[in-house]
């Protein structure tokens, strides 16, 4: 399977700069990867820019021989590990033996030999699949190209069966090219990838079936918990090495994950050994107690437990899924639903979060605490995206109207409405039960928020400021974060409003910064644009009007009647909100904005 552009393929260039260094200091180079990952066609393209010859380790016998027959230069063995046993001592002896002879081999693991260095092919990045796919003149649905892994065998039979029509069923099923010229393992990917399974243990196999249900990632706790009935580490560690697992590293620790096409197999053998149940049980009970844990250390770890639980999105979803589609798991679903209301409100996640929280309440549920914190957080969510209709009907299917949380959902909802005086009183209603329930967050803390918001809309300007000075001051003492964003744009809002430029336009940037850590989309656009208007950036004002295009109803009143205030205009191309952001932090200093 060889796609290629020029002498190079899609993607591969610095696999292949990474091949020509290591033969700088090596005279054995492994390229490794998973099934599919193209190691034999960017090795053939290596041995057509140096002139070197090709052996297919298929050959058997011959393919000795002709390893025999090689004094110097590159020789590429390809396919190793369809021999491994023999060719492995076959080709350190020669290395000994040929001091001007060099070997790049393919095996889906390392050779182990003396001096040898890997290079491990990796799925191709998001823009090269569309470019391979391109490539190969087919345009992939976005929603099948999102089930696909990037591995190159995968999209060459992914564009086969599209050329064909299919683009429904079994992933396994879609990808295979009865045209296809190359080797018979290239032709179909489940063939490719049951070589690699009948290479493995029982043990690897089973590890690898139960290892299907994660998505997105997984690290050791969980595939312990998950997949094991003992150690899972040796297994694990075996399925690293033969490029079925891959091992990344993140700021969170080492974490593992299976290319879809490999997860897909695995699933398939799950289904059969009768074991898809009680595995996903398994990791539902992993995911709600880990849902749990971050939940109860959330106020004094916001930033480590965000970084956590974004990573396993994936994962929380799935969980999710699993109790949705079994007929007993609706009240599972609903409790990890609303112990989950701190990955959607302050991650970035509102509108994914209200979706998630949509579905739990079709599936029903048995009415009970549970079942009011799902609905009290989709009540908050969808204030938080503007919609106080569907706010204040979740809080009236609340089974207990008395617990302040859902008072002060209810204060915002008034303050959406232009009810000022009664978002007022409400909020101090809530806040009354904040301190006697000892609540700083979700509860007393945000509360701020929306005392500041009421008192801006009224007016009142130096009540504000006082409420927002007073709320900061006490987020820093508590170290709450994700508030004091909040409340540093507030602050921002305010200073500008008071004619203090400079204040502005270090409260934004402090809020801004803060929204950043969180991936608060609608928080870091709100700053972009607050920025823009200060520094009369037309590109910041453009770009925030392209992230404001697709997060309807999450723009406040203030921020709109500022942006409506500001001789600014819109006046350069946009960017993406993450270039925006950058832009945002080190624009010019103040125009010179009155109030």
């Amino acid at each position: 399977m060889i796609v290629v552009s020029g002498d190079g393929l899609v993607g591969r260039d610095a696999d292949v700069n990474g091949i020509e260094e290591a033969f700088r200091h090596t005279r054995l180079v492994t390229l490794t990867g998973s099934p599919g990952a193209g190691k034999t066609a960017l090795a053939k393209v290596v041995a057509a820019r140096r002139g070197a010859r090709v052996v297919d380790a298929d050959a058997g016998p011959s393919a000795l021989a002709e390893i025999g027959a090689s004094a110097d230069g590159l020789l590429v063995v390809d396919g190793c590990d369809r021999e491994l046993e023999l060719l492995v001592p076959y080709i350190g002896v020669m290395l000994q033996r040929q001091p001007g002879l060099s070997v790049l081999a393919t095996c889906r693991q390392s050779l182990a030999l003396p001096g040898e260095r890997v290079v491990a092919l990796r799925e191709l990045a998001p823009e090269h699949r569309v470019e391979l796919l391109d490539r190969l003149g087919v345009t992939a649905p976005p929603e099948l190209l999102r089930q696909v892994d990037g591995l190159p065998l995968t999209l060459v039979l992914l564009a086969a069966a599209l050329r064909r029509g299919e683009t429904e069923g079994p992933l396994l099923d879609l990808l295979w090219d009865p045209d296809h010229d190359g080797p018979l393992r290239h032709a179909a990917m489940r063939t490719a990838i049951g070589w690699s399974h009948e290479h493995c243990t029982p043990d690897e196999r089973l590890v690898w079936a139960r290892a299907s249900v994660f998505d997105g990632g997984f690290d050791l706790e969980a595939a312990q918990v998950v997949c094991g009935d003992d150690d899972v580490t040796p297994a694990v560690a075996a399925l690293v090495d033969k490029s079925l697992l891959v091992r990344s590293e993140t700021t969170e620790g080492v974490r593992f994950h299976l290319p879809a096409t490999v997860r897909a197999f695995g699933a398939e053998w799950l289904g059969r050994a009768g074991e898809r149940e009680v595995t996903e049980h398994l990791h539902f009970r992993h995911y709600r107690a880990l849902a749990r844990r971050a939940e109860a250390e959330w106020q004094g770890g916001q930033l480590r437990w965000y970084r956590r639980m974004r990573l396993e999105r994936g994962n929380l979803v799935k969980a999710l899924d699993s109790r949705l589609t079994d007929a007993e798991g609706a009240d599972d679903a609903q409790d990890l639903a609303g112990t989950l209301w701190f990955l959607w409100a302050c991650c970035g996640l509102q509108r994914e979060g209200a979706e998630q929280l949509a579905r739990v309440r079709r599936a029903g549920g048995s009415p009970g605490p549970e079942q009011d914190k799902a609905l009290w957080t989709a009540a908050w969510l969808h204030a938080a995206l503007g919609d106080p209709d569907a706010a204040e009907e979740a809080l009236f299917a609340c089974t207990n109207q008395g617990p302040p949380r859902l008072t002060q959902v209810s204060a915002w909802v008034a303050a959406q409405r232009g009810a000022y005086p009664e978002a007022l009183r409400l909020i101090r209603d809530a806040r009354e039960g904040h301190r006697r329930d000892a609540d700083l967050f979700p509860g007393f803390l945000p509360s701020y928020t929306v005392i500041a918001t009421a008192l801006l809309r009224m007016g009142d300007l130096p009540g504000a400021v006082r409420v927002l000075r007073e709320g900061r001051e006490l987020c820093v003492t508590t170290g709450e974060i994700w508030t004091r964003s909040h409340l540093d744009h507030l602050l921002a809002q305010a200073a500008l409003l008071r004619g203090d430029v400079r204040g502005a336009l270090t409260s934004a940037r402090d809020a801004l910064t803060l929204a950043r850590q969180f991936g608060d989309t609608a928080a870091s656009a709100a700053g972009v644009e607050l920025v823009g208007v200060l520094t009369g950036n037309g590109a910041l004002l453009a770009s925030a009007d392209l992230a404001w295009a697709g997060m309807d109803g999450l723009r406040s009143p203030v921020l709109t009647e500022i942006r409506d205030r500001s001789p600014a205009t819109a006046d350069a191309p946009g960017l993406g909100l993450d270039d925006a952001v950058d832009l945002a932090l080190t624009a010019d200093e103040p125009t010179g904005w009155e109030a």
